[in-house]
């Protein structure tokens, strides 16, 4: 039996082997309590009460703890009461912020929230730290528990350690005990399945009900029980938007059209089951031009809204869309030429005041020479509907240096890579053949040449010429 320890009245000095009342921090012993509290109304409630005869404003007990918590400002209805503090009662949560610290048992170290752990016939007090130093992930069953060793040095929860493997109930094949009554893909199937009643509950189509049931069991079965949990709840808002626009299984171009390329690529999954199993086409061509519009009215939006770049890049638009229309170019080929036009409108002038000059278009086409055959037709649009003379030119000696500079640089990455595989040498010969001898070489190409190493590098040969490059 524990012993009690004594300690001293604050209010006549005695020792006591336990205060009658402790008051805003001061402690009464019975005798003290007894003279100091006296019965009279409190001030606040009107109840009848024992309060400090010296203190006229002093509440009851209920009404002194009747306040919100004074760290956190729970409200009182919305907490226990963890522990009563000078500044006012405090909620369990945060009560630990108000102890003293105390030192942990085991590795000595103050802390506030010690806990009374049983370890060998003993009970101790140790910080959080300590008292789960022993818990772990369960090699067998993969629960977080408390571990013990066993003879072949596996760590082991007590359920695996002592009892090893059990028959599941579900399906009946062997398991570790620690796992409880079901295996993990039983346990994995019983709470996809669950959450896909939960999900039917909300949708209201009796079909599409059955077609969310459906589509969870062949997710079972496709991806496996672990990850259908997981993702069943992500794919039911597709589900739910069908039944609230549908009522019904839609076609592709219904789905397309509500959803977007962008839309539909966030569901591949439901897609996929819905080709496979509801023989929903998908038509990849319908597709791509949806993304297409989709990249072209995103062009559109990067100009400064109601600019001068806004008009003319909307109006080349209208002329781009008439092409379109008349089939004699592709939303691809709109896009590209789009995508080049508001590049060299943005480099001109961010806000978007004023057209593109020559000096405009020759330092945007010294950066990226390669984008003159886009510009053309814009700068074309330019001199017709704005009386420019824009003429896009390519300074072949400047761009091929910017080319030999960007070669450069690429090879100089790849010197530093650690490994250096099959993959690694195909690329490093295609760079070098174009740095070293200005020849473009693709990968599948370059498989049908004769390389023989050669000294401290390679030797390509190409027809009739032979190429000797250096190897990083």
């Amino acid at each position: 039996m524990k012993q009690l320890q004594a300690v001293d009245c604050d209010e006549c000095g005695r020792e006591v082997s336990k205060l009658w009342r402790r008051h805003k921090g001061h402690g009464y012993c019975s005798t003290c309590y007894a003279r100091v509290f006296k019965r009279r109304m409190c001030s606040r409630c009107g109840e009848i009460a024992r309060l400090p005869k010296n203190d006229p404003e002093a509440v009851c007990r209920q009404c002194d703890v009747d306040k919100p918590c004074a760290r956190c400002g729970k409200a009182s209805s919305d907490y226990n009461i963890g522990k009563v503090t000078p500044y006012g009662p405090v909620c369990s949560a945060c009560a630990p912020y108000f102890k003293e610290p105390e030192p942990c048992e085991a590795c000595g170290k103050p802390s506030q929230r010690l806990t009374r752990v049983a370890r060998m016939g003993h009970d101790h007090r140790l910080c959080p730290r300590c008292s789960t130093a022993d818990h772990g992930t369960c090699s067998a069953c993969r629960r977080h528990r408390l571990l013990v060793v066993a003879p072949n040095g596996d760590a082991l929860c007590k359920a695996c350690y002592e009892q090893g493997e059990i028959a599941c109930s579900s399906c009946g094949n062997p398991m570790p005990a620690g796992r409880g009554d079901a295996c993990e893909p039983c346990y994995w199937t019983r709470t996809c399945r669950k959450r896909i009643i939960i999900g039917q509950a909300g949708i209201t189509t009796k079909a599409l009900r059955e077609a969310f049931g459906e589509f969870g069991e062949w997710l079972i079965r496709t991806t496996g029980p672990h990850k259908a949990a997981l993702k069943i709840n992500h794919f039911f808002s597709f589900f739910l938007e069908i039944d609230q626009a549908w009522s019904r299984i839609p076609s592709y171009s219904e789905l397309l059209h509500h959803f977007g390329a962008e839309g539909l690529r966030r569901v591949r999954l439901p897609m996929r089951w819905l080709h496979e199993e509801q023989g929903v086409e998908p038509d990849h061509q319908a597709k791509r031009i949806d993304s297409e519009k989709r990249r072209i009215q995103a062009c559109l939006s990067s100009m400064p809204s109601a600019s001068l770049s806004d008009q003319v890049l909307q109006a080349y638009w209208l002329q781009l869309e008439t092409r379109i229309e008349a089939g004699t170019t592709s939303h691809t080929s709109a896009r590209l030429a789009l995508s080049a036009a508001a590049a060299l409108l943005l480099n001109t002038d961010r806000e978007g005041q004023r057209l593109p000059n020559q000096g405009d278009v020759d330092s945007y086409l010294s950066a990226v020479p390669g984008q003159a055959a886009s510009v053309t037709g814009f700068t074309n649009f330019l001199n017709r509907q704005h009386a420019t003379t824009l003429t896009p030119r390519v300074d072949e000696k400047r761009a091929r240096k910017r080319r030999k500079e960007m070669l450069a640089r690429t090879m100089m990455q790849m010197a530093k890579c650690a490994e250096q595989g099959d993959e690694w040498r195909e690329r490093w010969i295609v760079t070098a053949m174009e740095y070293f001898h200005d020849k473009k070489v693709t990968k599948k190409a370059l498989r049908w040449q004769a390389i023989e190493s050669s000294g401290d590098g390679v030797r390509v040969t190409m027809g009739d010429e032979s190429y000797w490059l250096p190897i990083a």
